[in-house]
Parts: C-alpha cells; sequence; structure tokens
C-alpha cells in the first residue's frame, strides 16, 4: 500500500494543521484478477468445499460479451453462481468525469468475473468510526455483482433484487454485501456500484454539469438488468429496487424521476428517503467553484473551462475534497443529489403531494434507535462533543440537516433541543434523548411522512405499502465500534444489514440462535415481496404482515417472534411538522406554527456564554479563535432573529418561494391530482413498457 503525505498532493500548503494531522491517502496496486479479460474461451473449475467434487462454472453471454463465474454455498448449503465486476458502463475518465454514464462498450472473448470490482473513489465510511480521514478506490469502477442459481436458464423467470448501498452518497461499494443468506431464496440478486461524492454529484447547476451522475449511473445499471438479467435466469418484468440509507434515499428519488419507466416494479426503503432531511445536497454551484479555485482551475471563463481543468484533477486529489465540506461528523451532505429540474423534475415532497411519482408497492421502515448512528459520535468523539458546546449556533442546525429555504435554522433547532433535551447542554445521562432527537429528525418522522403520502396516492391503484421497525438488537450492531458504556442495547441504523448481507467486511457473520431466525424471517419477508408484492403470502411464517389502510401507520415489529404494533408517534409528528421547514411550507403549511423562542434564545444564549467562559486552558488554539469568534457572532445573530423576526411574515416568504405560493389548500394528505398531473403518473399498465424516453441510442446511452 502506497501512502501520500499531505505534502504530496497539496503542494501549495492550504489546508490548516489539523487537517494535514489526521488527513491521509491510500490506493491499492491495480488488481489483474479484477479487470482482465480473457482473449480465449476458458473453463474454471473451483472446489467449493472440502470433500465436494469440483464443479464448472458456466460462462454466461450477456449482450455486451461473456463472462466466467465463480460457484458458491449458501448459508444454508444452497449451490448458487456468482458473476463479479461486470462491467455496465464505460469507465467515466477523462471527458466522462462528471458526465452521464455511457453504455458499456462490447468485449471479446470471456471476462474474468470471479473477483470483487474495486470500490468507487470515497472516503470510506469506517475511518471515520477510526477517527482519521482516508481516500480509496478507483475512478473506473461501474461495475455490478450478479448472483443466482440457475445461470444460463432463461425459463427459470426468478424474482430480481436490486441493491444499491447506502454510505451518505460519500462511500461504500459492493464488496460490503454478501449473497449468502438471500441465495438461500430462489431470486438472482444484483448488486451496484455507483459513483460517489465529487465524481457523482458534482454540479454546475447548468448543461454543463448538469449533477446527479450517481443517480444516473444508477439508472444506467438497471437498463442493463433489463437486457441481460434473463441470461441469469432473472425476469425483467419482476424486479424489486431495494436500497438502504442513502441507497434507500436514491430509490426513492427514483420513482419520483421520469427516466425510470419500467425499470422496477417493486421497491423497499431501508431507513431512508427521499423526504428524510439528508436526502438531497446543497449548493452545488458554490462546492463546484470552491473545489475548482482550491485546484487553481479558473472560474471566471465559464463553467465549461471549470470543468475541463476539474477533470485533469488526480481523482484521488479530487476525491479528498468532500471532507472539506463537512461542518460536523459527516454532515452536512452537500454532494448529493438535487433537483435539476429533468432527472429530478421538482423538489420531492411537491412531485408526492401531487402524486406524480410510479405506483408501486412499497416496504418502508427503519430500525428502533437509527438515531445511534449519531448519538455515539457525539459522546464518543471529544471533537464532535466540543462543536456542539463551544460552537452550538454552526454545529448543531449542521447536525440536524437544516438547509437552504428552512426558515430561522438556528432558531427551530432551539426548539428542538429544548423539547429534548431542555437546552443545549447535555450529558452522557442525555444519551437517550440525544438519539431519540436524531432519530426522530433523520429517520422515522420522514419514513412516517413517506408511507402517508404512498398510501394515499397508491391506495387507488391498489397498491400497498407495508412498514416495519427493526427491535431486535442482536450480538451484532454498527453501534458496537463506538465501544461506549452505554447504547449496548441500541439497535443501530444499518443492524438490518446483518440479516440480509452478513459476512462482509462490516457484517460479521451471526452465531446467535435468535439472531439466526431473524435472519431467516428478514430474507424470506424480503424475497416474498420481490415474488409476489406480498411479504407474507401465506401462513409459512405464522404470523401476518398487514398493510397500511386509510393512514393507519401500525407496522411490523421485526423480533424473533414479529407482531404488528400500533403507531406511538402521532404527537412527535406534531411537532416536526409545525417547524417551518421548507417540506412542512409545501406539504402542510396550515400546521406550521409562529415560532415562540425569546424565551429560550435568552436562556440559552447565557448556556453558550458559560460553556465560552469554561474553555480550558488545554484547548487547542485554532479552537479557542473558532469558537470565541462564532459564539459572539451567532449569538448576536440568533438574538436580532429572535427580537426582529416576524415568523408569519417570514412562513409566508418561503411558501411565495414554492412554485408561487400555490392556491390548494394543504394538508398532510395530498390533493387529488389535477388532469395533467395525471399525464405523467406511471401505473401497473406502464410496466410493462421498458423503454426509458429518449434514453436509447446505438452505440450510446446517456442520461
Amino acid at each position: 500500500m502506497r501512502k501520500y503525505s499531505y505534502e504530496d498532493i497539496y503542494e501549495d500548503g492550504r489546508r490548516d494543521t489539523a487537517v494535514r494531522q489526521r488527513l491521509r491517502f491510500r490506493t491499492r496496486p491495480p488488481n489483474p484478477d479484477k479487470m482482465r479479460v480473457v482473449a480465449a474461451l476458458v473453463v474454471l473449475t473451483w472446489a467449493v468445499a472440502a470433500g465436494d467434487n469440483e464443479t464448472e462454472a458456466p460462462v454466461v453471454a450477456t449482450r455486451s460479451g461473456e463472462v466466467a463465474g465463480l460457484l458458491e454455498k449458501s448459508t444454508k448449503g444452497h449451490t448458487f453462481y456468482s458473476y463479479y465486476g461486470i462491467p455496465y458502463a464505460q469507465p467515466p475518465v477523462g471527458g466522462l468525469r462528471f458526465k452521464a454514464p455511457v453504455k458499456v462498450e462490447p468485449w471479446t472473448g470471456v471476462r474474468d468475473g470471479t473477483a470483487q470490482p474495486p470500490y468507487c473513489t470515497q472516503t470510506p465510511f469506517a475511518s471515520f468510526l477510526k477517527g482519521r480521514l482516508e481516500i480509496d478506490g478507483v475512478e473506473d469502477c461501474l461495475y455490478l455483482n450478479v448472483f443466482t442459481p440457475k445461470p444460463n436458464s432463461e425459463r427459470a423467470r426468478l424474482p430480481v433484487m436490486v441493491f444499491i448501498h447506502g454510505g451518505g452518497y460519500f462511500s461504500g461499494g459492493a464488496q460490503e454485501y454478501n449473497p449468502h443468506v438471500l441465495l438461500n431464496h430462489e431470486v438472482v440478486l444484483v448488486v451496484i456500484q455507483y459513483r460517489l461524492g465529487m465524481f457523482g454529484f458534482l454540479s454546475t447547476e447548468d448543461d454543463v454539469a448538469p449533477g446527479n451522475q450517481g443517480l444516473k449511473d444508477q439508472v444506467l445499471a438497471l437498463r442493463w438488468v433489463q437486457d441481460n438479467i434473463h441470461h441469469f435466469g432473472g425476469d425483467p418484468l419482476e424486479v424489486t429496487l431495494f436500497g438502504e440509507s442513502a441507497g434507500a434515499g436514491s430509490s426513492h428519488i427514483l420513482m419520483l424521476s421520469p427516466y425510470v419507466l419500467g425499470l422496477f416494479k417493486r421497491v423497499i426503503l431501508q431507513s431512508g428517503s427521499a423526504l428524510c432531511p439528508w436526502s438531497l445536497g446543497g449548493a452545488h454551484l458554490e462546492v463546484a467553484k470552491y473545489t475548482a479555485m482550491f485546484f487553481n482551475c479558473t472560474t471566471d471563463q465559464g463553467n465549461e473551462e471549470m470543468i475541463r481543468c476539474l477533470q485533469e484533477v488526480d481523482a484521488l486529489k479530487l476525491g479528498s475534497m468532500h471532507s472539506h465540506f463537512f461542518i460536523w461528523y459527516t454532515l452536512p451532505i452537500l454532494l448529493g443529489p438535487r433537483v435539476d429540474g429533468s432527472f429530478l423534475p421538482h423538489d420531492p415532497e411537491k412531485l408526492l403531494k401531487e402524486s406524480r411519482h410510479k405506483k408501486i408497492d412499497i416496504i418502508s421502515g427503519i430500525t428502533k434507535d437509527e438515531g445511534a448512528i449519531f448519538a455515539l459520535p457525539t459522546f464518543g468523539n471529544e471533537a464532535l462533543r466540543s462543536a456542539m458546546r463551544f460552537n452550538f449556533e454552526e454545529s448543531a442546525p449542521v447536525a440536524l440537516e437544516f438547509s437552504e429555504g428552512d426558515i430561522s435554522p438556528l432558531n427551530q433547532t432551539l426548539l428542538i433541543f429544548d423539547r429534548y433535551l431542555g437546552g443545549i447542554n447535555f450529558n452522557e445521562n442525555d444519551a437517550e434523548n440525544v438519539k431519540n432527537m436524531f432519530s426522530d429528525r433523520h429517520f422515522a418522522v420522514c419514513h412516517d411522512l413517506t408511507s402517508l403520502l404512498h398510501d394515499h396516492n397508491c391506495g387507488r391503484k391498489n397498491k400497498r405499502v407495508f412498514r416495519y421497525e427493526l427491535k431486535h438488537r442482536g450480538k451484532k450492531s454498527l453501534g458496537d465500534s463506538f465501544s461506549l458504556d452505554f447504547g449496548r442495547d441500541w439497535v443501530s441504523h444499518g443492524d438490518e444489514l446483518f440479516y440480509l448481507f452478513q459476512g462482509g467486511p462490516l457484517l460479521a457473520p451471526l452465531e446467535d440462535e435468535d439472531d439466526l431466525k431473524v435472519r431467516d424471517i428478514f430474507s424470506t419477508l424480503w424475497t416474498n415481496f420481490a415474488l409476489t408484492g406480498d411479504p407474507t403470502p401465506d401462513d409459512s411464517l405464522g404470523f401476518k404482515w398487514e398493510p397500511m389502510k386509510n393512514g393507519d401507520l401500525s407496522y411490523l415489529a421485526i423480533t424473533p417472534n414479529p407482531t404488528m404494533e400500533n403507531d406511538t408517534r402521532q404527537e412527535t409528528r406534531d411537532f416536526w411538522f409545525s417547524l417551518p421547514t421548507k417540506q412542512n411550507v409545501i406539504l402542510h403549511r396550515e400546521k406550521v406554527k409562529n415560532l415562540k423562542v425569546e424565551e429560550i434564545t435568552e436562556e440559552n444564549t447565557q448556556e453558550t456564554e458559560g460553556n465560552q467562559e469554561a474553555t480550558k486552558e488545554g484547548t487547542q488554539e485554532a479552537t479557542k479563535e473558532s469558537t470565541q469568534e462564532a459564539t459572539k457572532e451567532s449569538t448576536q445573530e440568533a438574538t436580532k432573529e429572535s427580537t426582529q423576526q416576524a415568523t408569519k411574515e417570514g412562513t409566508q416568504e418561503a411558501t411565495k418561494e414554492q412554485e408561487g405560493a400555490e392556491s390548494e389548500t394543504a394538508s398532510d394528505i395530498p390533493k387529488e391530482p389535477s388532469s395533467e398531473d395525471k399525464r405523467v403518473e406511471t401505473d401497473t399498465g406502464a410496466e410493462s413498457q421498458i423503454e426509458a424516453p429518449n434514453t436509447r441510442q446505438e452505440g450510446r446511452d446517456e442520461l
């Protein structure tokens, strides 16, 4: 492994000392086994286990060329075949950087599909857990893995499950998701990779670099599935798209895009939705210009020249820029999807309110303690805790992902902290409430809202919404990475992945009896849904998962003995819906209340001043200076906002920004779509149309 020093990469030395100390880069030498194309037909034999006979792994002929696979065994001993690292797009390098993906060119001979593809250039999330930033991966990364029990069996017509990984749109990859659990069932599994961070979401907010490259990668991968999955025994008309976290946000956004007509039939949203506050990026043009200036690219000769210059920057150097935009932990998410007027025509809440999306069956759910992913590092990382304590005015609104269009983010943040914590000061005794605050803001409320809107819009099409909450705390949890004395019973964000993809780099194999039972329940529910649209089509599991009816938010509590449970979050939703966020103004502005923060502001300003005085001599000089300056400026700003702002007027102003102050009455449940809106609806009958509009071109598929 080759390490790059700060001086090797940033000759101009623009970064501060603290970042120099924590930032390092690593690359891996190219592995020819991952990429080579064999010039002649080969027959590969593998010993699959001690005592097994050698078995030939079938070669599959795709539209682009032949690929040789690898025979493997599922956790229950079922035979399946793996085809790793199949390219679905041309390498997005050089002039294709920041551009829409282009369909892969055919190859000759048989491609070796027996090794995992390399990661896309990224900052691995695991590096944040270690307290340092690393840069890994390569730019040539648009590959997918296919796992099937019946290759070269077009008559099999097995249901297909396409997984989009999470990672905040800046990390993750196919290597982290093993197929050995889901392939206990008769399904074809596809795990895709897509561009991340700078490469997947940088945008000039015009035609030069419209953005959403990562989402367009996902669409091209789905088109590859339509063109080729029958060669692997899959049915292109029975595709279920599922994703976790940012992968769920991506999946939901794809439901709202006109570019995905007929590419999938069902969706599973695991701990993410297009309505969650982190689901879209922001300030894309500003990010692009800052990045250009950092690398001495001109910004005053037009965006084309700026992008041309950035296309020549070393990939690892460019990838490292992602961390420049983090203010608190991995937030805000600026390099994420954007409303571009084409791929994503409008804000997701507006599209959902007007019923302009695919009408399909969905599963939507969360874990019991989603907020652990933010609460645990808050207490386990002194820098994050200090940022909350000494620079509350900047860090706290970012930690809650307030964005452009939200009225008075600081005042809203103060209200939220007051509700959950009684003020801005907190300690480990408040860990449960801190976790609940993050859970409700980032996951629970937005999932409830997603369910309500889809149930209302899709019920007329006889499509169903199934809700779940993982309440089983297994012996393994992603929260264990923080090694704290509390939160040991929390079911963290991402914990459901142990029961679907065990054995990957972050997902240790399960051994506990209850864990194995939950694993079997999870995988059976998911594959049943992919096959029939109903996770419990019979009584074989011993319980019935009921879909939503008439806005009832009951859900399946997933434990070793699952049961249906009633919703208990109405009061919580009422509070969050009352805040003057951009989303609330669009969806139900009659619920938005005037901010009454004067007393809270005064009290918390005093707390902030007390925190400032409590800064110890041992604190680094840079932290002292930034804390004092930010606290003074932000306190003045909060005081000014609380004494001068008329929230009612601010709400009206925000409303005007939302499509010219729409005249219809908004509510929790959106209005019936107009005839014009109905033109763009896609229903069951449209599923057979697998051609996305104006996207099929001979030799070059662009989005």
